[in-house]
């Protein structure tokens, strides 16, 4: 096992240093054409170091480190991209141009790291009303309801504070944050006091959260669970909690959890025709859920990048927006944050203002 792991590690490698050097090639030559002339022993190097700080990141903590991992995610996607067509137009121009070609490809990245940081730390509210056909003494229940906040060195206070005050600004009955709620690690939420900040939202009937894929990569999820409590938010797993006289509200563990409870089995914590609202940070296969109200998830970012909106489209049966199907409402965010680099194109930053109106 250890050595057939070794073995896809080495091939990984491969061909991720093949293809970040196809693409430093390609930088190589557009800052030749500019008439700039850096020696090679200088460049590559450089270079090869700044491809490898998303693995250098894993094993060194520091915060420049993960600064520009993130950042260079964004350069080796639509570095490469680029560098794509302007050499398929090279060809068809019979490599006149090369110049011209060059600019192009810079100012169109340019033009996309502008557009993207703004889309990112641009966050709208979408609302959506929802009527449904069970009774319920609470007529009518408002619910903030946001994911993927990626709290961390880039999506910092700053962009959480973003998110308190559009949420307060909703007056919810209920605020639900569905998972990742930090990334990976919520070293950066305690050095940045981010505590703070939660605690100012307001919800009549409380703040809940729960675990998404990224608190399992952290690796410290009593860590996580112990600041959230410190920030008045009741993280559930596997758990039902009544949050009115008749509306009951289930946080499932992430599917990292080989071993988290069924819906059939949560299904047993409830009373028989109440309305039943479902947290499940990674959204489900199939839209086939009876019995579930509404269930609310996120994970997909809506691909966050182009074209990443088209391959989650491939992968789930819904990876944004809203669908009703069999009886349940389901609704897929795109984040509130985001993973990786601080860039959105194709999407946006978001929360969702969701009033329930009940029988």
């Amino acid at each position: 096992m250890a050595t057939k792991f070794i073995l896809f590690l080495l091939v990984a490698l491969v061909i991720y240093g093949g293809i970040n050097y196809y693409l430093g090639w390609n930088f190589y030559k557009a800052l030749r054409s500019f008439g700039l002339l850096i020696r090679k022993f200088i460049y590559w190097p450089l270079f090869f170091i700044l491809a490898l700080t998303p693995v250098i990141s894993r094993f060194i903590t520091w915060d420049w480190v993960k600064v520009v991992s993130d950042y260079w995610m964004f350069f080796f996607a639509y570095g490469l991209m680029l560098a794509v067509v302007c050499n398929i137009l090279s060809l068809i121009l019979k490599r006149r141009y090369t110049k011209v070609i060059s600019w192009f490809a810079i100012a169109i990245l340019l033009v996309l790291f502008v557009v993207g940081q703004f889309n990112a730390f641009s966050p709208t509210v979408k609302e959506l009303t929802i009527n449904r056909t069970e009774p319920s003494q609470q007529k009518q229940l408002k619910i903030v309801f946001v994911a993927d906040l990626h709290l961390g060195i880039l999506s910092d206070k700053a962009h959480l504070k973003k998110f308190v005050e559009l949420s307060n600004e909703q007056k919810p009955d209920l605020v639900v944050l569905a998972g990742d709620i930090v990334d990976d690690s919520p070293k950066w939420f305690k050095e940045q006091g981010m505590q703070a900040e939660l605690n100012k939202l307001q919800a009549t009937y409380g703040v809940y959260g729960i675990l998404g894929n990224h608190e399992y990569i952290g690796d410290e999820i009593k860590e996580v669970n112990k600041v959230m409590k410190q920030s008045n938010v009741t993280m559930l797993q596997d758990e039902t909690l009544k949050i009115t006289e008749d509306i009951f509200l289930t946080g499932r563990d992430d599917a990292t959890n080989d071993e988290r409870l069924s819906l059939v089995d949560l299904k047993k914590q409830l009373e028989p025709g109440k309305p039943w609202l479902v947290l499940d940070h990674q959204p489900p296969k199939t839209l086939d859920n009876p019995d579930v109200s509404l269930m609310l998830s996120g994970h997909t970012h809506n691909g966050q990048i182009w074209p990443g909106n088209l391959l989650v489209k491939t992968m789930y049966s819904l990876a944004y927006g809203h669908e009703s199907s069999n009886g349940t409402d389901y609704v897929v965010t795109s984040g509130f944050g985001f993973w990786g680099p601080p860039m959105r194109i194709g999407t946006k930053s978001e929360l969702w203002s969701i009033t329930m109106n009940f029988k």
